[in-house]
């Protein structure tokens, strides 16, 4: 198996093979998520739902913290040393994890443990949940390995392996709660189980998967004394540390502007316009993780044509996704709304439209943020985001004043376009982007002219009262696909080629 780890081949066949597996187990996955909600509504009282998904959110954020972000450092390096054939290098920096992960893992568990139920009484205001916090201190005894186990599969761009454990993580939790449900034994401390249940079992396959592919370089090579290793590591982990909390704050210091200005109605629909914005976010998501380990390999490779190829095929294939998805937000916002949320959530949607128009730039961004990733850019890409904040702040400040949440948006969007301008600047300062603007602007003339002609006929077809939803989904599944039906007779160029490329991957394969 040895001989797999990034192997070349080209970039069509890693583009269009890992990518067909990175969707296949995002579409599978999608649903579990939901199907746990609608068990646990149906068995446990609307407050320990509530406590339950609160310790959740909670473990989430110090889950983000505990590993010190040494598993995306090691992300990055790891390629890098098994490309330069350092396999000693590659030991130390694994071991050299988890040995950081496994003192955190145990310091986090500890505390929490301790301070279980001065949180239950003074944080979550529920004595009860005491006993739901102890057993979520199994949770840290497992995830340092397992967070380690997964940089290492994503690293080596294995991606049938890491969404696999990412699908067994998901339909464990599932399964183990239709189980309690069944038997009619399905309360909070049970779900907590449930939820411990699958670390453990994706932790001992995970572990499995790993001895079976990679322990010929873990036991062949040795730990090797060299500071130059862990300070890399280091410096590395702290630039995507201040990144990431840089981050994180932006993406939810518009709430609270909202929460502090507007009041609760306001903060409420708008806390339902973020839902919708980032559930774009599971479509382009998965690219995007793949993005960083892919640019790391090719660069360290000196494969620098493929890094051009590579921005130049995301940016041409997700620029006309983002577009066409902004015009059918903008033609359809009304009956999405009626369709998903209901009539009283519709002020939502209207949000929406507002910064449809620029998913555009939400969705390069990100892309360019993964390729600073690859590129080893962490500081700058930590401070191109601690400038969008600072901008964003400022804004808010100034808009919230004369247009409340519309306001709000204004400053975001302005804040993509900033985040964008300055990621684009950077990369192809070094490696040149070649926009299609020619494809770009065909694609769009045809997806507006679609638009104009649904949105005169749309009447005819929706009738906007609840009672109608499900026969208006209909409508709305058939329009959508003949809507990307009409888009891919536009890119038949572009599919021939594709069809090229899966024909090589069979003969590959």
């Amino acid at each position: 198996m040895e001989w797999e780890l990034l192997t070349d081949q080209p970039l069509g066949q890693k583009l269009i093979k890992k990518g067909f597996w990175l969707y296949f187990f995002t579409i599978v996955i999608a649903p579990t998520g939901y199907f746990i909600r609608v068990l646990i509504s149906n068995s446990i009282s609307v407050a320990d739902v509530g406590i339950i998904y609160s310790i959740i959110w909670l473990m989430g954020i110090i889950s983000a913290y505990h590993d010190l972000w040494l598993t995306e450092a090691l992300q990055y390096h790891l390629p890098k040393y098994r490309i330069q054939k350092k396999y000693n290098a590659f030991k130390t920096s694994i071991l050299f994890t988890f040995i950081i992960q496994t003192i955190t893992g145990i310091i986090i568990a500890l505390i929490l443990f301790f301070w279980a139920n001065y949180l239950a009484l003074h944080y979550f205001h529920s004595p009860e949940s005491g006993n739901i916090i102890k057993i979520f201190c199994l949770y840290f005894l497992g995830l340092n390995i397992f967070n380690m186990l997964f940089s290492i599969f994503i690293a080596f761009q294995d991606v049938i392996q890491y969404k696999l454990i990412d699908w067994i993580k998901s339909y464990t939790t599932l399964i183990f709660t239709l189980c309690f449900f069944l038997l009619g034994t399905l309360n909070i401390t049970n779900f907590t189980r449930a939820w411990i249940l699958w670390l453990w079992i994706a932790l001992l396959i995970s572990w499995a998967l790993f001895i079976k592919k990679y322990s010929y370089t873990l036991t062949r090579w040795k730990i090797e004394r060299d500071a130059t290793i862990l300070k890399n590591q280091l410096k590395y982990a702290f630039w995507v540390f201040i990144g990431i909390n840089v981050s994180l704050l932006l993406l939810q210091i518009d709430q609270q502007f909202v929460i502090y200005f507007l009041w609760a109605n306001a903060a409420w629909y708008y806390t339902n316009y973020l839902s919708l914005i980032t559930s774009f976010s599971v479509i382009v998501g998965p690219i995007l993780w793949y993005i960083f380990p892919l640019t790391a390999e090719l660069i360290e490779k000196k494969q620098y044509e493929k890094v051009k190829e590579l921005k130049n095929i995301l940016y041409k294939y997700f620029s006309l996704f983002a577009i066409s998805i902004s015009w059918l937000f903008l033609t359809f916002w009304p009956e999405i709304s009626t369709i998903l949320f209901g009539k009283k959530f519709i002020y939502s949607w209207n949000l929406l439209t507002y910064s449809s128009v620029f998913l555009i730039f939400y969705v390069l961004y990100n892309i360019n943020l993964g390729f600073l990733a690859g590129m080893g850019k962490v500081k700058q890409r930590a401070k191109i985001i601690s400038i969008a904040l600072l901008t964003n702040i400022i804004l808010n400040l100034i808009f919230i004043q004369f247009r409340g949440t519309i306001g709000v948006i204004a400053a975001t969007m302005i804040s993509w376009i900033m985040l964008f301008f300055m990621s684009y600047k950077l990369i192809d300062k070094e490696k040149e982007i070649l926009f299609n603007w020619t494809y770009l602007i065909k694609n769009t003339f045809v997806i507006a002219l679609i638009c104009i002609l649904l949105y005169y006929f749309k009447d005819k077809i929706f009738i906007l009262e609840d009672i109608y939803r499900y026969k208006n989904l209909l409508y709305l599944v058939l329009i959508s696909l003949w809507y990307y039906v009409c888009i891919l007779g536009t890119n038949y160029k572009s599919i021939v080629v594709i069809k090229k490329e899966i024909h090589q991957i069979r003969k590959w394969a």
